[in-house]
Parts: structure tokens; C-alpha cells; sequence
């Protein structure tokens, strides 16, 4: 579960930067990774998902990716602010020194940690572990095989001993590989005889024959879902510092909580707080910053910045950025609240605070960080930060 403060920083980062929000991968086909090779129909590409997980902001406890755009820091004087504009004339200011957070955002419910709770549960419920009878056609198994063509075993044949789920009937090897493993007892090793396809997207593999020598470990059961003992919250979640399950109910409500809280206030510092107007000189530095971020993304997978967007629906750039004009205004709404309450409560950072916020995030990071995007850009960085905790401690439950 994520910190406040881990929170903050993604929230931060990809207001600073905007970098393309990720779908989870999804861990029910990790097979495929070892099993590319005997598969019939090999993935050839890339999908935008994955894409887009790759290039999302990492919002674990070590703290937050800060990408880097290339934005040299002129538009920012030495002190990270923008240079030559006082935020305080556009902004009307608000009660950021104990903002009311409504009770309906901060209410957390008992179906809603059940939820939670359940949720969590899931990536510990296992297979029962059915060893009593023979394989059978639609059963799903955990085999573990080394593969071989003229007793010359070949990348990506084997799983390494890890053990992969398949389904007999709906997982497509190749040929009849699984096939050939109905009506043997778990616990057995088979000698699975399979010819590949002509048209295997591997030639130096299309058309031999293959043996893999197949461990069948255990037909999966139902699922068995943990009990939820003290003993079991020790075990798994000491690192949180839940030993018991009333720390980890407690744990999950605050997260909640936390969590409501955290989206009502960007929303609001975004939606609510009353901009009279944007400079637009704001706007060309953040879609500046939009357009270097992505073309960073395209060169880093290899490809042509029109190619990328066109994996989330867009013909090209000019596209892509006329369908984010939102939130690349956003942005610019975000950093010019943030840097006028900074002015109106008198709010700076130092070279030294910086240094120390990025050992913080980041042992040893604080000269690297600072060589790619210079000083002005992280004070400005560390004290959207520093701001951004301010309002925070300061709130208001109603």
C-alpha cells in the first residue's frame, strides 16, 4: 500500500510532467514469458498497455521517478520560480492553512475496507494441490519441462524449474503437446514428442522435432483463500509495521482515508481554486515539457514519436497534444497555485534542502539528479513538494 508521502510524489511528478497513467500487466499470463518458444502463436508486439507501463511514473517506496524532459530550467530563476511572475496577481487566494475537507470524501466505510481487504487477500489465495488422480482433459496444471531437438537443449525451452500454469483444451502449445499429458498421475516426468509448425516465428526451431521432458507437479484445486490470523498479518505485512489484524484494518482504513484525501485536495488545488488567468508563456513551458517527454519515450523504445502516440489512437503528435490541451493547462494551473500559496506563506527551499530531499527519496542520487535537470528545476520541484505538505498538514476534517 502506498504512503502519503509516496502519494504526494506520484501526484507531483505527473502533474510536473505528465507522464501516460499505466494498466496493471497482467500477472495471470507471466507463462508466456518461458513458454514463447511453444507457443503456436507468438506475441510480435508490443501493446499500448505495456507501453504505457513501461513509461509510467514508478510510485514505489523508494520514492518517485522524476522523468526527465529535457526542460533546461529557463524559465525558472534561481530560486525555481517562474522568472519574472508573481503567482499571487493571478491566483485569488484560498484557505489553504485549514482547508475543509467534506466529511463524505474522508468517510472511509466498513464495506469499503472489506473491500479492500479482499482485494489484498487475492494475491495470497493459492491453488489446492490435487495429486490423487490422473490428468484430464480442461484440468489446469503446474508442469515444469526442458525442451531438446537432437539432445541439444535450445533457448527458452525450459522453465528453469519455476513451474508454469497451463489448461489443457484452452492453453495452445504446440502440436498436441498437453495432450499427450491426459491420463498420467502427477508427480510423473513424460517424454512429450512435438513437431514445430513450418511457419514457427523462430526458423532456426520451424519444422523439427522436439523433446521435452515433462515434470507434471500437481493439478490446481480451488482456490484457497489465507486465514486471517495475526499470525499471517506478521508474516506478510511486518514491513508495513502490521503485526496483528486490527494493525492491518487500521493500516487499510488510514490508507483510505489518506488516499480520498489526497485526490480531493489535487482536485481541488486544480478545479477550484480560482485562476484568473494563465499566462500563456506557462502553457508553451508545459507543452514543451509534454512534447520532450514523449519524444524521450519514442527514443527509448526505438521509435518515432507519431509511431507511439498512434499505439494510444492518435494519427500523430499534433493530435495527441490538441486531445491533451486539459491536461497540459492543468499542469499549469497546478504549478502556478502551488508556487502562490509558496509566495503568500513565504515558502523557499535551498540547495541544501534539495540535497537533502533527494537523499531522502534517493540515497546517493542528489549530484545525479541534479547534473540532468539543474538547481532551479528541483527547487521548484522540492518546493511543490514542501507546499503541497504544507496544505496537507493543515486540514480540516469536517
Amino acid at each position: 500500500m502506498k504512503s502519503k508521502k509516496t502519494v504526494i510524489l506520484g501526484i507531483l511528478a505527473m502533474l510536473t510532467l505528465v507522464i501516460v497513467s499505466a494498466c496493471d500487466a497482467n500477472g495471470d499470463e507471466a507463462y508466456q514469458t518461458e513458454a514463447a518458444h511453444y507457443e503456436e502463436v507468438a506475441i510480435e508486439s508490443v501493446s499500448a498497455e505495456d507501453m504505457a507501463d513501461e513509461t509510467a511514473e514508478d510510485t514505489s517506496e523508494t520514492g518517485s521517478y522524476i522523468t526527465n524532459t529535457d526542460v533546461d530550467g529557463t524559465e525558472l530563476d534561481e530560486n525555481g520560480f517562474f522568472v519574472g511572475l508573481r503567482a499571487l496577481d493571478y491566483v485569488e487566494m484560498f484557505n489553504y492553512q485549514s482547508l475543509l475537507i467534506p466529511a463524505n470524501i474522508h468517510y472511509v466505510s466498513e464495506n469499503d475496507i472489506q473491500q479492500s481487504l479482499a482485494d489484498g487477500l487475492a494475491d495470497f489465495v493459492t491453488a489446492e494441490q490435487l495429486t490423487d488422480r490422473e490428468v484430464e482433459d480442461g484440468d489446469t496444471i503446474n508442469i515444469d519441462f526442458v525442451g531438446s531437438v537432437d539432445g541439444v537443449e535450445f533457448d527458452g525451452g525450459s522453465t528453469f524449474g519455476a513451474g508454469t500454469y497451463v489448461t489443457i483444451g484452452v492453453t495452445q502449445f504446440i502440436d498436441d503437446f498437453l495432450d499427450q499429458l491426459i491420463g498420467h498421475m502427477p508427480g510423473t516426468e513424460v517424454n512429450v514428442e512435438v513437431t514445430f509448425p513450418e511457419e514457427y516465428h523462430e526458423p532456426s526451431l520451424a519444422g523439427l522435432d522436439a523433446l521435452f521432458v515433462t515434470t507434471i507437479n500437481y493439478i490446481a484445486g480451488d482456490d484457497l483463500t489465507p486465514e486471517l490470523t495475526d499470525e499471517f498479518v506478521s508474516e506478510n505485512f511486518s514491513l508495513q509495521g502490521w503485526f496483528t489484524v486490527d494493525d492491518l484494518m487500521d493500516g487499510i482504513h488510514s490508507f483510505l482515508q489518506d488516499d480520498a484525501i489526497l485526490n480531493y485536495l489535487h482536485s481541488y488545488l486544480v478545479t477550484e481554486v480560482t485562476v484568473n488567468n494563465i499566462p500563456e508563456r506557462l502553457l508553451v513551458y508545459y507543452e514543451n515539457a509534454f512534447i520532450q517527454q514523449h519524444a524521450q519515450q519514442a527514443e527509448q523504445f526505438g521509435m518515432e514519436v507519431d509511431d507511439l502516440v498512434g499505439m494510444f489512437g492518435f494519427e500523430n503528435l499534433n493530435d495527441f497534444i490538441e486531445a491533451s490541451r486539459e491536461d497540459i493547462r492543468n499542469m499549469a494551473v497546478f504549478s502556478i497555485v502551488l508556487q502562490a500559496v509558496a509566495e503568500d506563506a513565504e515558502i523557499t527551499v535551498d540547495a541544501q534542502d534539495v540535497m537533502d530531499f533527494l537523499e531522502d527519496m534517493q540515497p546517493g542520487s542528489s549530484e545525479m539528479f541534479i547534473d540532468i535537470y539543474g538547481m532551479p528545476w528541483l527547487k521548484q520541484f522540492v518546493r511543490n513538494q514542501t507546499t503541497f505538505d504544507y496544505i496537507l498538514e493543515n486540514i480540516v476534517l469536517e
